[in-house]
């Protein structure tokens, strides 16, 4: 069970730096997210507002769904790659052959028995 606790803290702790960002068009504000969604950082500009609450709540869920797509994106690249690294280090090498191992070489038969 230690095995897969640290694991997945491995797992936790690489996905965890991820962070994404979106900006309005506007640039009346700026939104950034983790990897798990949650918001990080919200920046509101003092026009935020010029157009109504309204229209401001509208960028705000517009500009986090960006964030947050962008994020899940780069976690998952962020997964990817922590097995492929696992995996690269954790596989067995092939033992060595003998240089004058052939694969095609039949395995040896038996000549003589010494049973009576």
């Amino acid at each position: 069970m230690d095995q897969r606790r640290a694991r997945a803290e491995k797992i936790d702790e690489a996905i965890g730096v991820v962070r994404a960002q979106a900006r309005a068009a506007d640039r009346s504000m700026a939104i950034e997210v983790d990897a798990y969604g949650q918001i990080t950082q919200i920046r509101l500009a003092p026009h935020a507002a010029a157009e109504g609450t309204q229209q401001l709540e509208r960028t705000i869920i517009e500009q986090y769904r960006a964030a947050r797509a962008d994020a899940e994106t780069q976690a998952h690249k962020v997964y990817e790659q922590f097995l492929r690294n696992e995996k690269k280090n954790a596989a067995p090498a092939a033992p060595p052959q003998p240089e004058w191992a052939d694969p095609d070489d039949v395995q040896p038969v038996r000549l003589w028995s010494n049973t009576r």
